[in-house]
């Protein structure tokens, strides 16, 4: 095989690697990631070995705040993780390649802040509407609206209990018990 052949081959293998980098960034930005964030995973998962922060600012052409954030979010959802060991003292960073993995790590970590707030505005929100449903001075109209977003706050809040004994059962990997080899 030629030398001008094997560049063709590269070429061919480094542009579907593009086109895969850039649809693992368009999926994770359906899911509330930044798009490069999910170019930044994209890259990493492709690497096959550990970076530093030099060695990904220059494969994606980011500025360095824009790398470090995305390397904290996606070090926030378990889909990137800093090493222990370092490359010339400089930190080391690797992506999660399993998808299984990646996807229940994402996932929980979405799901779970969705959870936290949501349940935390609920649990704010049905004592202030329960003490104004029984204030006297409400008036019955205003009592009637209250008592309709208490009752929906009610089936919300059993929502995110299902939610929240979902997240556990991925947390635990359930899901992936027939994971293909």
């Amino acid at each position: 095989m030629s030398l001008n052949e094997e560049n063709v081959r590269e070429e061919k293998r480094l542009h579907i690697r593009k086109q895969m980098i850039e649809a693992i960034a368009e999926t994770m930005d359906l899911y509330g990631a930044t798009h490069s964030s999910g170019q930044l995973y994209g890259v990493m998962f492709f690497e096959n070995r550990p970076m530093t922060l030099d060695e990904m600012k220059t494969q994606m052409n980011m500025s360095k705040s824009n790398m470090s954030y995305a390397v904290r979010s996606l070090m926030e959802s378990r889909m990137v993780k800093k090493l222990e060991e370092k490359q010339e003292r400089k930190e080391l960073y690797a992506a999660e390649t399993n998808f299984f993995t990646a996807f229940q790590n994402f996932f929980t970590y979405k799901l779970q802040r969705e959870i936290d707030v949501m349940t935390g505005a609920i649990d704010q929100a049905m004592p202030e509407l329960t003490e104004l449903i029984l204030q006297e001075s409400t008036s019955d109209e205003e009592r009637k609206l209250a008592l309709q977003d208490l009752h929906k706050l009610r089936h919300a809040k059993k929502y995110y209990e299902w939610l929240q004994n979902f997240v556990y059962t991925l947390e635990q990997g359930d899901f992936f018990e027939e994971e293909p080899e």
